[in-house]
């Protein structure tokens, strides 16, 4: 049941659901990986005066962009009733601006200053570097059996003042609920 609804919500995300009689190829990694983070953003509430109303959901990607303009389609997308805006970001200042915070591979050298630098600010963070959750990032993807899922610090959200649905809690691999490192 739980890998019927991982597998709709994927599809839906996609846009892929609905062509009857098409076949459409498979997804490549990093389609999913833009899936998963549209979807985090419809699954975790954000602290009160953090979404201004009417204003969009930043999500950024901190770091050389890995999905190769599959993030394009969830631009002006929305989600908990906001518009999502793209942004491509440099630096640590410019992503305490955004909401959601894509840390590209890329930064993997730098990633505790970047968690350090955004604790508290009320901006989930998502890598696909090995043990960004471990490590005090809110979501980490991971790759397992050629399958994406995803392991979620639990301990890092709170912190935060974010607040993931049971839903995603119940679709985590792990659910870590206190910080392992920094």
């Amino acid at each position: 049941m739980i890998c019927h609804l991982r597998r709709l919500l994927l599809l839906l995300a996609l846009g892929l659901a609905g062509t009857p009689g098409m076949a459409a190829p498979p997804p490549g990694e990093y389609q999913i990986k833009a899936a998963y983070l549209i979807n985090f953003a419809r699954y975790v509430e954000w602290p009160p005066g953090r979404l201004p109303a009417g204003g969009p959901l930043r999500l950024c990607v901190l770091g050389r962009d890995p999905f190769g303009g599959g993030l394009e389609g969830l631009d002006g997308r929305q989600v908990q009733g906001r518009e999502v805006r793209l942004r491509q970001v440099d630096n640590l200042e410019q992503a305490q601006e955004c909401h959601l915070v894509f840390v590209s591979g890329s930064e993997e050298r730098r990633m505790g200053l970047i968690l350090r630098g955004l604790a508290g600010r009320g901006v989930l963070t998502v890598s696909d570097i090995e043990g960004f959750a471990e490590a005090g990032g809110g979501i980490g993807l991971v790759t397992e059996d050629d399958r994406v899922r995803f392991d979620i610090n639990q301990a890092s959200l709170v912190r935060d003042g974010l607040r993931a649905s049971s839903q995603l809690l119940r679709l985590g691999r792990q659910v870590l609920m206190e910080r392992v490192s920094r």
